[in-house]
């Protein structure tokens, strides 16, 4: 019963899961981490709160529309006095006026009334370019959406990885477990026989409880990081899945040149940083437009209530300029400021793509790598198998001692972690691929 047991374990492969739990793709995975995942979803609030801001922005374009009311109360008292003949000394009837005149203000309050219409003239060169530096902060919270999901994505892929090599692990446990099961039932049959010492025994079943043990941590760990896995797909932490098998990897092979270009292409950390370039351009050209004296049409219409004396209502309009004409050297310090900017931006987007060639050429040399590492763990492992099973053959016969059959069973162990985390570190070097070139 154990030979065969065991001859299964031996060559059935690396199992991934268990079917009592709906099965996540990896794809699936991804496609609720980009949009469900929390930190995108804020991330996409912060681009319609820059859409709106851009929008509140082109209302500057049209006339400005206020409205006034008050109530004035005269707390002092107003008197004019006309001299006689102020306005005709002499005339046919004699000076006007024949005497002087004396006119006080009314007691109490005013109410006034007025209502008018600014249209900025000049200022409109100004807006347009606000709003196109608004344009362009729009399409780097784009980016910065794409940057967070690309992030998310690979996240997404390492933990669904890391459920993957728990699985791994947790078959090689099972492994282990079936075999000490059997040794364990083997050896006191020994000893009952005399043919094998007590603490033989005790360290078989030592070994057992320590790979159960073991077992148990594994599978804490697996609950632990699907919760993780759930928590970046934007749903509840509780949700059971199960993940798919995944092949084993294939050789692949990238070109250099071919992946340098799709990254410089796709990147959105880098086409952010070339848009802050523009940005502070826009903002240089905004500041510049401040020497451009102001403009503006104004039509006001004024109305005033209780007032006897002068005229109560009054509509006009004026072209108004205002122009700071010395300013003590401040615009031009700001303007040297933004300029300064702009150069800053052009190095830092300069120094990005340093950083993503140094990091394309390293996720492919991570690749090929892991990729060479995947053969001799399976040689490895492939040799301890056959070594247990020889040893275990041997022991039965008892030409061979417990300790050498435990011994490679020790080795089996080492052998099948090395080769599940030889095969997920590739799948991790594809996902490190992908998003040093700009992928999800």
């Amino acid at each position: 019963m154990f030979e065969c047991a065991l001859a299964i374990l031996l060559t059935g492969g690396g199992a991934w899961g268990y079917a009592s739990e709906p099965v996540l793709t990896l794809e699936e995975a991804v496609d609720l981490a980009v949009t469900e995942n929390l930190r995108v979803q804020v991330a996409a609030l912060e681009v319609n709160e820059v859409w709106d801001d851009v929008e509140a922005l082109k209302t500057r374009r049209y006339p400005r529309l206020e409205m006034k009311a008050g109530i004035i109360d005269n707390l002092t008292r107003q008197k004019y006095t006309f001299d006689r003949g102020v306005w005709v000394q002499n005339s046919p009837v004699g000076p006007i006026p024949p005497r002087n005149i004396e006119i006080t203000s009314e007691e109490g309050v005013t109410k006034a009334f007025s209502v008018g219409a600014t249209q900025p003239i000049t200022r409109l060169y100004t807006i347009e370019l606000e709003i196109c530096e608004g344009y362009v902060v729009t399409e780097m919270a784009e980016e910065k959406v794409r940057l967070v999901q690309q992030d998310v994505g690979y996240l997404t892929k390492v933990q669904y990885y890391e459920i993957g090599r728990i699985l791994g692990e947790l078959q090689a446990v099972d492994e282990a477990i079936l075999f000490l099961s059997s040794l364990n039932e083997l050896v006191g049959n020994y000893v009952a026989q005399q043919v094998a010492l007590e603490y033989e025994l005790l360290d078989v079943r030592a070994r057992l409880a320590q790979r159960k043990l073991e077992r148990q941590r594994l599978v804490d760990e697996m609950e632990t990081t699907k919760e993780r896995l759930n928590a970046l797909m934007g749903r509840s932490v509780e949700t059971p899945f199960n993940i798919q098998g995944l092949p084993n990897p294939h050789q692949v092979t990238f070109d250099v040149e071919t992946s340098l270009g799709l990254a410089f292409e796709q990147r959105p950390d880098l086409i952010e940083s070339e848009l802050s370039i523009e940005r502070a351009e826009y903002s240089y050209d905004v500041k510049k437009s401040e020497y451009i004296p102001e403009v503006d049409l104004n039509i006001e219409y004024i109305k005033l209530y209780d007032v006897s004396l002068i005229p109560d209502a009054e509509a006009y309009v004026s072209l108004e300029m205002r122009w700071e004409f010395f300013d003590w050297g401040r615009k031009r310090d700001e303007l040297a400021s933004r300029a300064s900017k702009i150069m800053e931006a052009e190095k830092k987007t300069g120094e990005v793509r340093y950083r993503i060639e140094i990091e394309v050429r390293d996720s492919l040399r991570r690749l090929r790598t892991s990729q060479e590492s995947v053969g001799v763990a399976r040689q490895l492992q492939v040799a301890y198998r056959e070594k247990v099973r020889v040893m275990m053959n041997r022991y039965r016969e008892q030409s061979a001692l417990l300790t050498d059959v435990l011994e490679a069973e020790k080795q089996l162990d080492r052998a099948n972690s090395d080769y599940n985390r030889a095969v997920l570190s590739v799948w991790g070097a594809l996902a490190e691929y992908e998003r040093s070139v700009g992928e999800v």
